[in-house]
């Protein structure tokens, strides 16, 4: 325990000014290109408890990863107008390579190359290029999918692991109090569909809360007129996609986010047995060891990483 507040402490330390901080926003980026890699490994060493990758594919599906992750911000600048990834460095990186493609072009040229591995690898397969790919997707898509919400704003980070973290927090109570029925008992024998729902009830409404009221919050803070609710084109949130709450009344906007929390609070219960799924398959307890006491990249941000995919779902589709 002691190791794990220590570890949770630096961290805190270390993350917290690259997130306030608007001239740390490049470093940011870095950092979450770092964590995508080092989360690569992590799902290759998981692969490899099975059947070990030859080098050749374990650069290839890093470097593809790295690609991904940066495609993701250029495809997202392509898709949205006046966005401010425009000026990010994964765009800028890109552009001095000629290489400023979105994720579809990126994702075709990775698959060809695995495809390729089949001929020219001794010991690779089809099976193996799906690991590959699941590797590339889940990491690439993963992590770029935070850095979108963070260029959006932060608040919308801070709204997606307010909803993670209650829905974690709250599920392990409810379920150790009132949990009678095991949800996934192959996968995680102490979820239940009790700790479930509850973590989830309680996540969704605080969550929806605080969205709803977030511009009467702070409008008292910062003495703006111009602040509503945090999914409202007020905030100018709306300049990032065609769609806004603005025609809807304000009973219509709480049940519109209602319904996006609830939505990002399953997903990020799916995240989480999708990795517990993956680490019992391979007989491993953490993807990693970097940070102490709390195990890996993909230990801490497995629920997060599949909530992330969804609310960018959600963006798109309004």
């Amino acid at each position: 325990m002691k190791q794990r507040i220590i570890t949770g402490t630096v961290l805190c330390l270390i993350l917290l000014p690259l997130l306030l901080v608007p001239e740390l926003f490049p470093l940011f980026q870095v950092v979450m290109l770092v964590l995508a890699i080092v989360a690569s490994f992590e799902m290759i060493r998981l692969y490899e408890k099975e059947k070990n990758f030859p080098r050749a594919v374990k650069i290839i599906t890093v470097i593809s990863s790295a690609l991904i992750y940066m495609s993701c911000l250029s495809e997202w600048d392509n898709f949205v107008q006046n966005s401010a990834i425009e000026s990010s460095v994964s765009v800028r990186i890109l552009s001095l390579f000629n290489l400023q493609i979105g994720f579809l072009p990126m994702f075709l040229i990775v698959t060809l190359i695995l495809l390729s591995c089949i001929v020219f690898c001794k010991n690779f397969d089809g099976g193996d290029i799906g690991k590959s790919l699941t590797i590339i997707c889940y990491t690439g898509l993963g992590f770029g999918a935070l850095t979108i919400l963070r260029f959006l704003g932060l608040r919308f980070l801070v709204y997606l692991f307010m909803i993670t973290t209650t829905t974690d927090i709250f599920a392990y109570f409810g379920g150790s109090k009132f949990g009678h029925h095991k949800m996934c008992p192959n996968i995680s024998p102490k979820k239940t569909w009790e700790g479930a729902f509850i973590g989830s009830a309680i996540a969704v409404i605080v969550a929806t809360l605080i969205a709803f009221f977030y511009g009467d919050i702070f409008k008292s803070i910062f003495n703006e007129e111009k602040i509503a609710t945090l999914f409202s084109n007020a905030n100018g949130v709306s300049i990032f996609w065609r769609g806004n709450f603005d025609h809807l009344n304000k009973f219509g906007q709480f049940m519109a986010i209602l319904g996006i929390s609830t939505f990002i609070s399953i997903a990020g219960q799916v995240g989480d047995l999708v990795a517990s799924k993956l680490k019992r398959t391979y007989g491993i307890k953490d993807y990693g060891n970097i940070f102490p006491g709390h195990g890996g990249v993909l230990d801490r941000l497995d629920s997060a990483i599949f909530a992330s995919l969804a609310l960018i779902l959600v963006f798109v589709i309004l």
